[in-house]
């Protein structure tokens, strides 16, 4: 054989190698989705993007406090349509004369709000209060979407271990069934034995395909908080994080009374709903005042020209000047009943409010007291369930071994097996509540909404 054909079939050898390689699984980790979530939360976004409104919101306010500065300025070609036999006439601020020309004005003015009744400075309030409220909200969005995030994952990778456990136990009851079919052959097995083997056998296949469907259908959540698309046939989950212990230490083990005796009223939703009562009433005050007087000052500095023939004649003659210095007060007599029906408006955005807020904290109330309850069962079950499990894995690590070794019959190890197997599901289930109540605990403790 030449060494060209040799190279060849040596590179074709390695690329194939390279080809036939596993290629590594995807996987899915409760801190990093957790990360993922915050950055690509669309609820995250939308309150930053409100508390920042809310900010810039508090210096339009203040804006009220400032004199307005404006300038004018215009050019007018005047035609007397009369042939000069009109009278010179004052319309408004306006003055007909009876001859044509070209006419230019400039002004520069000045207008300061001197006395409103107070309205502006409850638009400042309400505009305060609403910057408050906003950095309550997402503390409270943070809050809610950690709550969210935990149980998502809690539920898929449950999902993701029943999919093992179920795939393991639909491959021993394969086995089973060839065993049973030797066995059937031998005389030793009943037919009814047999089928009713094959009938589970199919029941767990059933099982299987349901939970892969809906860890699949889970898994489009996922990507709605990470942004990212997953394959469900080729994804590992991992276990929550080590830290369980530190959790339930904080969460579980020391349940403290300041936890168990919850106050709602000192809850994110409860701040936030009371401020929102507070502009409400603010506003309803502004409405009240809305028709009293208003007393405002305005200066204006002109300049101006004019020429019977030319454009820009007129603009060379504006150095003629003039002052305006003015103190007004206006006032509203009869809008149509318009602002009385505004102040009854108003009047009831106030007990609106005050519904929605006990709505709020009923609803919080009775969340915090169920995460209180299941954090007590997990209080109760949390050592029990640790023993329980890493019994049942070393039950079926000693079976896998016992089988191997043809030291008990084959057929009863595997039954054994699919017993501990249906166990270990339930424990491993139990283990994911334990940790997501326990977490969901320690969010609601948090202060500040973060961990």
């Amino acid at each position: 054989m030449d060494i060209k054909n040799l190279a060849k079939k040596i590179l074709i050898t390695a690329l194939a190698g390279i080809v036939c390689l596993p290629v590594a699984a995807e996987e899915l980790d409760f801190k990093e989705f957790v990360s993922a979530a915050f950055e690509n939360s669309y609820n995250m976004k939308l309150a930053k993007i409100e508390r920042s409104i809310a900010s810039k919101g508090i210096k339009e306010a203040q804006s009220g406090y400032y004199p307005t500065l404006n300038a004018f300025a215009t050019t007018e070609r005047y035609n007397d349509l009369t042939h000069g036999q009109a009278q010179i006439t004052a319309v408004g601020n306006e003055i007909l004369l009876n001859r044509n020309y070209y006419q230019d004005m400039a002004s520069v003015g000045l207008t300061y709000n001197v006395f409103d009744f107070g309205i502006r400075r409850k638009g400042l309030e309400i505009a305060k209060a609403d910057e408050k409220q906003k950095e309550l909200l997402l503390m409270k969005t943070s809050r809610d979407l950690r709550l969210d995030t935990v149980d998502i994952y809690g539920e898929i990778l449950n999902l993701y271990k029943i999919v093992k456990i179920k795939t393991e136990t639909l491959d021993l009851q394969n086995e089973l069934i060839a065993i049973n079919k030797r066995l059937r052959g031998a005389g030793e097995l009943s037919e009814i034995d047999l089928v009713e083997g094959e009938i589970a056998a199919v029941e767990t296949k059933s099982e299987l395909d349901k939970t892969k469907n809906h860890l699949a259908k889970i898994l489009t959540e996922v990507s709605y908080y990470t942004n990212r698309s997953y394959n469900p046939e080729d994804l590992t989950v991992s276990d929550f994080p080590s830290s369980t212990e530190d959790v339930l230490s904080d969460g579980v083990l020391y349940l403290s009374a300041d936890i168990l005796d919850f106050v709602p009223e000192n809850s994110f939703e409860a701040q936030a709903a009371d401020l929102e009562i507070l502009k409400k009433k603010k506003d309803y005050e502004i409405q009240k005042k809305s028709n009293f007087p208003k007393v405002r000052f305005d200066t204006r500095y002109n300049f101006y020209g004019s020429d019977t023939s030319n454009f820009f004649y007129g603009i060379e003659d504006i150095s003629q000047r003039s002052l305006t210095i003015r103190l007004s007060a206006s006032m509203v007599l009869f809008d149509g009943f318009k602002n009385s029906s505004a102040v009854s408006k108003k009047k009831f955005e106030i007990e609106k409010a005050k519904v929605e807020k006990e709505c709020q904290l009923a609803e919080l109330k009775k969340k915090y007291e169920q995460i209180i309850l299941d954090a007590k069962n997990s209080k109760i079950q949390y050592e029990n369930n640790i023993l329980a499990l890493e019994l049942v894995n070393k039950n079926l690590e000693n079976l896998r071994r016992l089988k191997q070794s043809g030291l008990v019959s084959q057929a009863e190890c595997i039954q054994k097996q699919i017993a501990l197997l249906r166990k270990k599901q339930e424990l491993e289930e139990s283990q994911i509540k334990i940790y997501t109540a326990c977490y969901k605990l320690k969010v609601l403790q948090a202060t500040k909404g973060e961990l």
